[in-house]
C-alpha cells in the first residue's frame, strides 16, 4: 500500500485548521487521521491538531498483528472517543477555546480490509473500477434536509448552509461515532478528506484527478484543483492505494 498526503491554507483563510496524519504500523497496516477544527481565533487549529495527535498515537501504541477486524474498529472507536474527550476537556480548561471543535474522518487498512470512522463533514471515497463513491455521510444541516426530502441533490451541493455541522469532536462530552468498512480490490484507493476539497470539487473531478496523475502527486493535484475552483477553505486530501 501507498499513502500520500497534503493540506494547505487555501485562497481565503488566514491560518489552517486542518490536521492530518499518516503512518505505517507492522505487516504492512496503513493508517490515516484527517481532521478540520472550528472556533475563534486558534481555536480550530488546536482542536485539529489535538484530535489527530490523540487518534494517531492511540493507533501506533495499541495496535498488535493478533488484531481481529472487531478489534480494529474498536480501537478506531476508543482512538476517536479519547480525542472528544480531551478537546472537550481543554476547552473548559482555557476560556478562549472553549466551544472548539474538530471533525474528524479515520481510516486503517490491515490486509484488504477498510476500517474508517467519522464525525462531521470530513469524508472517505472508495475509488474502484475507475468509479467514486462516497463512503462516509456528512453529519450536516444540509445531508439531514437531503434525506428528509426538503432539498434536491443538486441544491444539495450548492446549499448557502451547507457549512453548518451536526456533529463534533470535543463540542460535549460525549460524542456518536459513524463506523464503516470496505473489502478492497487489488489497484483501489481510499481519499479521506475535509469539506475544503469536497465543497468546491465535484466527486467527478476527485476521480479525474486521481486517474490521470502520478500517485505521488495526487494531494497536490487535488488541493491545486481546489484552489483554481476559488479555494475558500483549508483543504486536506489523503490519498491510500492499495
Amino acid at each position: 500500500m501507498k499513502t500520500v498526503g497534503r493540506s494547505d491554507i487555501g485562497m481565503r483563510r488566514k491560518n489552517n485548521e486542518d490536521s492530518f496524519r499518516i503512518g505505517q504500523l507492522e505487516d504492512g497496516v496503513v493508517w490515516a487521521v484527517v481532521c478540520d477544527g472550528m472556533g475563534g481565533a486558534s481555536a480550530g487549529q488546536v482542536a485539529s491538531l489535538l484530535a489527530a495527535d490523540m487518534v494517531s498515537s492511540k493507533i501506533e501504541k495499541c495496535y498488535n498483528k493478533l488484531m481481529t477486524e472487531k478489534s480494529i474498529e474498536n480501537l478506531l472507536l476508543s482512538a476517536i472517543t479519547a480525542a472528544n474527550l480531551i478537546v472537550f476537556d481543554k476547552s473548559r480548561e482555557d476560556e478562549s477555546l472553549y466551544g472548539m471543535g474538530t471533525t474528524i474522518v479515520a481510516c486503517i487498512i490491515k490486509e484488504n480490509y477498510a476500517c474508517i470512522a467519522h464525525v462531521g463533514d470530513s469524508r472517505a471515497y472508495l475509488i474502484h473500477n475507475d468509479e467514486i463513491s462516497q463512503i462516509t455521510k456528512d453529519h450536516s444541516l444540509v445531508q439531514e434536509m437531503l434525506d428528509n426530502g426538503q432539498i434536491t441533490e443538486e441544491e444539495f451541493k450548492n446549499h448557502p448552509n451547507k457549512n453548518i455541522i451536526t456533529r463534533a469532536l470535543g463540542v460535549r462530552e460525549k460524542i456518536e461515532i459513524d463506523f464503516n468498512n470496505r473489502l478492497l480490490e487489488n489497484n483501489d484507493a481510499i481519499i479521506l478528506c475535509t469539506d475544503g476539497l469536497s465543497g468546491c470539487v465535484s466527486d467527478e473531478e476527485i476521480l479525474e484527478t486521481y486517474t490521470k496523475n502520478e500517485f505521488e502527486t495526487v494531494a497536490d493535484k487535488l488541493i491545486s484543483q481546489a484552489n483554481s475552483n476559488g479555494g475558500p477553505d483549508n483543504i486536506t486530501a489523503v490519498a491510500i492505494e492499495f
